[in-house]
């Protein structure tokens, strides 16, 4: 186990990221259930490469569900933690207060004011939803890069778009659409810096997730394509190998009916992130689970956590590369 929510609270949504010297930094979402008004984010601590963890410590805990807690550890040390927040109360519609980002120097033990990432999706419409799953990432040349989704309160379909910072996150801006167009909703991008490309892997409401590249820093994007993967709230990790671990929550019913955890091992990145072999992860027994995150705890060690709704946990599952075939 690696964290255990609050009396009377359930755990969701993890993210895990290595801060060096076998020191790891977890987030997750406590709340009353998968959605609902109340909503807060803690962090917690290992300092042995996740074979312990220490008590869990609430970072942000504002007036409405703050949710989708992703971490980010930036070359100089500073760490990055991201997220968006739900106002539940306009129904039968709910609308989002953006996305959000906090700067920690100290390694996730105090955390700066909220810096809004982006709203250009929303244009402050009740109809319109803005948010965010995929992680800051950073690029070679120090410019920082934060995957959010949506759509403006005109418009019907969901698009898949990135902000940028050129200060450490201290500000905002230039949004560049990754991937919009009519009949499919791009939801939920993460990015991945593969050499001097950008990969962004994007869920979609028609099972399989669509892939598209940058190769000028996220000024502009591919056509997305399909790819094999029924990926539902994935994470992809860069691998000192120079390999990514993918990890996602199967919506393609091969291991069980539910959604369960499962990852491949990305050989080459650089080309086709298909026909790599799924490996199941982990499986909680109950249909609320998956949102899996990792880090590479040792070369060719991984970390990935879930959680377990019955037991209010977040769990974390070792493998190593052996385990994920060719």
């Amino acid at each position: 186990m690696v964290a255990r929510a609050g009396d009377g609270l359930v755990a969701h949504f993890p993210d895990v990221v290595s801060l060096g010297g076998g020191r790891l930094l977890a987030a997750f979402r406590e709340g009353t259930g998968h959605l609902g008004p109340h909503g807060r984010i803690s962090v917690v601590d290992s300092e042995d490469g996740g074979r312990s963890w220490g008590e869990p410590r609430v970072a942000v805990d504002g007036s409405y569900d703050d949710r989708d807690p992703k971490l980010a550890r930036l070359a100089d040390g500073t760490v990055l933690l991201s997220y968006f927040v739900i106002d539940w109360s306009g129904g039968p519609r709910h609308t989002t207060h953006g996305t959000f980002v906090r700067r920690s120097e100290d390694g996730g033990r105090t955390w700066g004011e909220p810096v809004v990432a982006g709203m250009g999706m929303t244009g402050g419409g009740i109809d319109a939803w803005h948010a965010s799953h995929g992680a800051v990432v950073e690029l070679p040349g120090g410019d920082l890069l934060y995957p959010i989704y949506g759509h403006r309160a005109d418009e019907k379909w969901w698009q898949a778009s990135a902000v940028r910072s050129s200060d450490g996150g201290r500000s905002w801006g230039g949004e560049v659409t990754i991937a919009a167009g009519e009949g499919i909703n791009f939801q939920e991008p993460t990015l991945t810096v593969v050499g001097d490309e950008v990969v962004s892997l994007i869920r979609t409401d028609v099972v399989h997730a669509y892939l598209s590249r940058s190769s000028d820093g996220g000024r502009t994007w591919s056509e997305p394509k399909r790819t094999d993967m029924p990926a539902s709230s994935h994470h992809a990790l860069p691998l000192s190998t120079g390999e990514v671990l993918v990890t996602y929550g199967d919506v393609g019913k091969r291991f069980a009916e539910r959604r369960l955890t499962v990852g491949r091992l990305v050989r080459d990145p650089a080309g086709d992130w298909d026909g790599y072999p799924d490996v199941l992860l982990y499986d909680s027994g109950h249909p609320d689970q998956a949102n899996p995150s990792s880090a590479e705890v040792a070369p060719g060690r991984f970390l990935t956590l879930g959680f377990d709704v019955p037991a209010a946990t977040v769990v974390g599952v070792f493998t190593e590369a052996a385990d994920f075939p060719s």
